[in-house]
């Protein structure tokens, strides 16, 4: 939150900075809550990653850029999550912020439906309009210029993570621990 408020008063105070690229500088953090922030069992939109974010300044002071490295997410909370917590928003936010034909077009379904999503019997979180927030960050997407060919790309590749987390895997009749079969 802190650094999100800093970005927003050097942007407020910024003189003679492009548009664009304020516009893009400020954009950047619902894309990171999206993907990087989930909710715990202390706080409902816990940051589960690590980032600097380095902000260039031309010679005259006005920003021109911005770089975020070292990107550290917690891989785990994709797979599990204790009672109460959820995955990452980005999940939900798919989930409940695609109209019906483009969760037709990823196969998607309830959030519910998904083992990845459901663990911690928190799918709908008091507070947080999941689908506002798919807008916030889609309109995100536009001022940062994420091709539509590259946010498919990302759509599908969550969307895929869902359905892996629905696979069950079980020992093959026949060949033992020798192989396996999805259940």
């Amino acid at each position: 939150v802190s650094t999100k408020l800093i970005m927003q008063y050097l942007a407020a105070v910024n003189k003679g900075s492009s548009s664009l690229i304020t516009g893009q500088i400020l954009e950047a953090s619902p894309i990171l809550e999206s993907f990087g922030n989930a909710k715990t069992v202390r706080n409902n939109n816990s940051s589960r990653f690590g980032k600097y974010l380095e902000i260039s300044f031309d010679a005259s002071g006005v920003i021109c850029g911005a770089m975020t490295t070292d990107y550290l997410l917690e891989k785990s909370r994709v797979c599990t999550q204790a009672e109460g917590e959820r995955n990452y928003h980005c999940f939900y936010e798919l989930c409940f912020g695609l109209d019906a034909e483009e969760k037709k077009k990823y196969g998607l379904a309830s959030a519910d439906d998904y083992f990845y999503l459901n663990q911690g019997h928190a799918s709908v979180l008091s507070g947080k309009d999941d689908v506002e927030d798919f807008n916030r960050t889609s309109n995100a997407m536009d001022v940062m210029g994420f091709p539509l060919v590259m946010r498919d790309s990302i759509f599908s590749t969550l969307a895929s993570i869902l359905h892996i987390g629905n696979l069950y895997f079980g020992k093959h009749p026949e060949l033992g621990s020798e192989g396996s079969v999805i259940e």
